[in-house]
């Protein structure tokens, strides 16, 4: 996920560039505009909550957390409540007795932010911890078997165990590395979750999938069978709007509607992680323009954010971003079949197909399977209308063609 100061001077780059591009071609030679923002925290301070240089924050990096993923950051809805408290408690050591606590989910909900957030609790409190990633623990497990460095071989192995076993927490990212393949460290991470619960120790993975679903060694499988998994869902709109307002509010954001915060949601809803860069693309337009957090701005800065693509826009990309936005195989959207959700997929894709690819009635007619053209031009009429009155439908409409000049 791009840190939110990141992304916010990315934007600013590139609007500052077409503007000046614009002013040239107007006949502004040699005018140029610059923005300068004061402010009196940075937007990295108001995330955390604390002074950026602070002992703890150095701390905090030293260690390998991310000093902005706290739980004070962390954008509570009902789709991550259950996973939020689960790893507070285990923050605070009630968790202990379903270690390994196992939060799984799609990418971009959270995971990794809690996965610090907790961490950075231990640390406050004292405790000894260790952080790293599947890979990372593979790699530094192989250089301590092998001997490598110019280290003694005893040594290293040494220097290994007492930084995974000799701790009170071990937090270990993106277990999914170990999907499909049995490497010989895979043993040595179920020995040290094994020697942790022993000892009454914490540990804590995060996974896409849930982890007892993953091919992995049966000795680790064993392990994560003592644990306790939660998952973090896909915020549905009502979830989004709330995410919305809290990351708004965090980067200051004034007063921004439920109506505002609620479109953002609609047409950014597939993850956190694009709700957050909604939300800053919202605060750079906001900051420009010195607009109000109306529908109309959110609208404005999420497409001046996403130009579309030059060229023209492959028919094929419109059935993949379709496929994928209503989860129905696009060979299952084709196949004739008369159902409320496969009809409302191939009327969208007809009208995509129309309006972004500009493909012909008969071509487009073709490509979803159907032997007369004119239903091609029904579909497209029939969204162009509804579109008027419904504002989710706008949003989805949005939603869609942001994704296929994402993928073009």
């Amino acid at each position: 996920m791009e840190a939110p100061h990141l992304a916010v001077e990315r934007i600013k780059k590139q609007w500052l560039n077409e503007l000046n591009t614009a002013i040239t071609n107007a006949g502004g030679h040699g005018l140029q505009i610059t923005l300068q923002v004061t402010k009196a925290r940075s937007t990295e301070q108001i995330e955390t909550g604390e002074n950026v240089t602070s002992p703890l924050h150095d701390d905090l990096a030293d260690i390998g957390l991310n000093p902005r993923f706290t739980f004070s950051t962390f954008a509570e809805a009902e789709c991550n409540s259950f996973a939020l408290g689960r790893a507070r408690e285990a923050a605070i050591g009630k968790a202990t007795e379903y270690s390994p606590l196992q939060i799984s989910g799609p990418a971009g909900m959270g995971k990794t932010h809690l996965l610090h957030a907790i961490g950075a609790e231990l640390v406050k409190a004292g405790k000894k911890i260790t952080i790293t990633t599947a890979d990372e623990f593979t790699a530094e497990f192989i250089s301590a078997v092998t001997g490598k460095d110019g280290q003694n071989k005893r040594t290293k192995i040494s220097d290994f165990r007492k930084k995974y076993r000799k701790v009170d927490a071990l937090l270990i990212d993106g277990l999914d590395f170990f999907d499909g393949s049995k490497p010989k460290s895979v043993l040595e991470l179920a020995e040290v979750i094994n020697e942790l619960n022993t000892r009454s120790k914490l540990v804590v993975v995060t996974s896409r999938k849930n982890p007892l679903s993953l091919k992995v060694h049966e000795e680790l499988k064993n392990r994560m069978h003592g644990g306790f998994t939660v998952r973090l869902a896909e915020p549905k709109t009502e979830d989004g709007a709330i995410i919305v307002k809290h990351l708004a509010s965090a980067i200051g954001i004034k007063h921004i509607s439920k109506e505002a915060a609620t479109t953002l949601a609609r047409r950014r809803q597939q993850s956190v992680s694009r709700l957050v860069s909604g939300v800053n693309e919202l605060a750079v337009y906001l900051e420009f323009t010195k607009l109000k957090p109306t529908v109309d701005a959110v609208n404005a800065a999420l497409e001046m954010s996403a130009p579309a693509p030059e060229g023209v826009i492959d028919s094929s990309i419109v059935s993949q971003v379709i496929s994928e936005y209503f989860d129905i195989p696009w060979d299952e959207i084709i196949s004739g079949r008369q159902t409320h959700d496969l009809t409302r997929a191939k009327h969208m894709a007809m009208y995509l197909l129309r309006t972004v690819c500009e493909l012909p009635v008969k071509e487009t007619a073709r490509f979803v399977g159907l032997k007369h053209y004119s239903n091609a031009s029904r579909a497209e009429k029939d969204i162009t209308l509804k579109m008027k009155s419904s504002p989710s439908l706008r949003d989805s409409v949005a939603t869609l063609i942001e994704k296929i000049n994402e993928a073009a």
